[in-house]
Parts: C-alpha cells; sequence; structure tokens
C-alpha cells in the first residue's frame, strides 16, 4: 500500500462521531465521547515511530542500497530490469565506509546530552534504537551523508526533513514530497518508497499547531515502561497472564504509594529533617540565623588543650610575620582582623559531637 498523494484531507468529525462506511468507517468511535475530543487532531502523531524509526529508516534504507544489496527502491521496466544507473539516491559502497569510519572515529567528542549512541550503523544495523535513528536523520544525515548524494537536487530535497521552524515545515515536507513524486514519475525511482510514513509527514504542521510540539506526547516514556515490562515478564507459556499480573501489581503499588506514606505508616527509625525551626535568630550575629550559637572562651596559646581536649592541633597555632597569619591543622576556621584584636572561630570533632571555640588574641 503506497500514499503518494500528499493533497488528501484530513477526516472530517462526522466520520468519528457518526461513522462513514465508504471509508470503511461502520460505528462511530468510543473516543467521541469524551469532552476533549478534537478530530484528527486528537490522536496526535508520535515521534520515536514516525519520524525516528518510520522517516529515519527508510532514508537510511535508501542511500544504503549499494551496502545492503537491496533492489526494492530501484524502478524496474517492464522487462523485469532494474534501473540502477539514474538512481537519485546512489551512494558508492567505499563512501558508505568512509561515512561509518567518521562516525566512530567522532564519537569521544560528542557530548553526553546526546541520547543516541551514534554507533557505525553502515557496519552494525542491529539493536539500533528508536533515538539513535533520530539521531541519525538529525545530525549525520547533514552534515556527512548529504555531502556524498550525487547531485544538487537530491541533497536539497534530503535536507528539508531536517528542518525545525514549523512556519517553513510544511513547505520543505511538500518539497520531498514533490522531489519523490517527481523521480517515481521520471521511472529512476520505485513506488515502493511512498510508505504511510511518508504521507505522514505533510500532517505534522498541522499536529504541532493543535497539539504543540511532537516531543510532549512522545511515547518515550511508554517504551520505557514496555522494556521494563519486557524483562520481568518469565513465563513462556502464560506470557499475557504474566503481564496481567505485572500490570496490577504495578498499579496497587502506584495507588498506596500515592495514597499513603510508607515511611510514616511502619514509622521508620530516620534523622530529624532541618527545616526553619532548626536555625537559630541571633540578634548580636550579623551573619543571619545559624545552627548553633558560639561562646567565647579564651584558649592560651601555651597550653596544649583546649577545653580538655589536647592534640597537635592546638600548639601548632603560632604568629609570625606581618600581617598576622596563624595556622590551625584539622580544623574549619575562619579570621578576620579588627584593630589589633585577632578574632578566631573553630571546631572541634569529638566522636560524634562537636565544640565551636572562639579566641580573642590581642
Amino acid at each position: 500500500m503506497y500514499f503518494d498523494d500528499i493533497s488528501t484531507r484530513l477526516r472530517p468529525l462526522e466520520d468519528f462521531k457518526v461513522g462513514n462506511p465508504s471509508k470503511n468507517i461502520y460505528q462511530p468511535s468510543i473516543y467521541t465521547q469524551l469532552s476533549t475530543f478534537s478530530k484528527s487532531s486528537f490522536f496526535a502523531l508520535d515521534e520515536l515511530h514516525l519520524i525516528a524509526r518510520g522517516i529515519g529508516k527508510l532514508v537510511y534504507d535508501l542511500i544504503t542500497v549499494t551496502l545492503t544489496k537491496e533492489t526494492k527502491f530501484y524502478y524496474t521496466h517492464p522487462d523485469n530490469t532494474l534501473n540502477t544507473t539514474e538512481y537519485p539516491f546512489h551512494i558508492p559502497r567505499a563512501d558508505l565506509v568512509t561515512i561509518g569510519n567518521c562516525i566512530t572515529s567522532s564519537r569521544k567528542y560528542i557530548p553526553t546530552s546526546f541520547q543516541g549512541s551514534f554507533d557505525n550503523v553502515f557496519a552494525k544495523i542491529d539493536g539500533t534504537r528508536a533515538v539513535d535513528w533520530l539521531d541519525f536523520l538529525l545530525y549525520l544525515i547533514p552534515t556527512l551523508v548529504v555531502p556524498y548524494l550525487p547531485n544538487r537536487a537530491v541533497k536539497t530535497a534530503l535536507l528539508s526533513l531536517v528542518k525545525g521552524l514549523l512556519d517553513e515545515m510544511e513547505s520543505y515536507f511538500k518539497h520531498w514530497h514533490s522531489f519523490l513524486y517527481q523521480q517515481v514519475q521520471n521511472n529512476t525511482l520505485s513506488r515502493s518508497v511512498f510508505r504511510p510514513v511518508q504521507h505522514y509527514l505533510v500532517h505534522i504542521p498541522y499536529i504541532i499547531k493543535q497539539q504543540g510540539p511532537l516531543r510532549c506526547y512522545s511515547t518515550r516514556s511508554m517504551e520505557r515502561v514496555i522494556g521494563i515490562f519486557s524483562k520481568l515478564i518469565k513465563s513462556k507459556s502464560k506470557g499475557g497472564r504474566n503481564a496481567s499480573f505485572l500490570v496490577e501489581r504495578f498499579a496497587i503499588h502506584n495507588y498506596t504509594s500515592t495514597a499513603i506514606s510508607i515511611c510514616d505508616e511502619i514509622n521508620l527509625i530516620r534523622p530529624k529533617p532541618y527545616g526553619r525551626e532548626s536555625y537559630m535568630d541571633l540578634p548580636n550575629d550579623p551573619s543571619g540565623a545559624q545552627l548553633w550559637e558560639l561562646f567565647h572562651q579564651f584558649v592560651s596559646l601555651n597550653d596544649d588543650s583546649v577545653e580538655g581536649v589536647g592534640g597537635p592541633s592546638v600548639k601548632h597555632c603560632k604568629r609570625r610575620g606581618d600581617p598576622v597569619e596563624f595556622y590551625f591543622l584539622n580544623f574549619g576556621k575562619i579570621w578576620k582582623n579588627i584593630s589589633n584584636t585577632i578574632v578566631f572561630q573553630y571546631i572541634f570533632f569529638l566522636r560524634y559531637e562537636f565544640a565551636i571555640f572562639s579566641d580573642y588574641i590581642k
């Protein structure tokens, strides 16, 4: 089944509410009972299956005919011979290998914010995900593939698929369709290129205007959930029942986690959380609210202990040179010079408790 007509209109609202036997719609859609139902745009479009795995994979198939030996996109003459000399997306096998090597060598420079793996799909295609095809279409096609295409017309047409401006998107998609249609009419390309995903492209601008960017209602989260369930389904004979029990278990768990607090119900032993009430408002402290109140205690530098706590950290505090320099080991330290008075604030950690001291030395 091929769709080469881009002028077809979207299905009217009456077809969903009443039905249309001429279009094989024999009863109203159940979704029309919803107050949010909005004609065809209600069903939206999915970026992963339409653009990524749909168009991205299709473009890959079009440019790799010399690598995969696939012949379905070649025009077939009435005598069953293939027109391979005028194929518009022809890229020599050696050039495809070069493109793959460029992908491999550039992987170490790709930021981690990109979700695609950027593997060499020209060497191995197994395990390629939808997000990988999306990055292939958006980044690898315009930078690595387009320069190897045979002529300017096909380069311009292929670049029409990676334009992101909504005001221009519709005209770019129409240009892509018109190019493919012209190639089919010139007997240089098979009509099989017009898959359903090609037809859906022309509806993307309308869907975005009605529902917002495709990323907002993408099936990415659903795909992740499917991956979780796939790993949990262990039954080899009753997989459906196993999946049903898993869905029920997850639903019950999600309900209980939102309806009650498990931690509050079982009264877990946990540290008291910090809040606004944890801080002390000290009127004489210009630094604002603190977790504790400083107390002032003069400490003789000739003594090796502070509040009965000894150690090398105390006696290694010394003065030398100008300006005044003091050195503390194993301490947090803050110092400031107020006229001729040096103010020290430091902390001793004793097992599970700590003490704070301040020294004023003239």
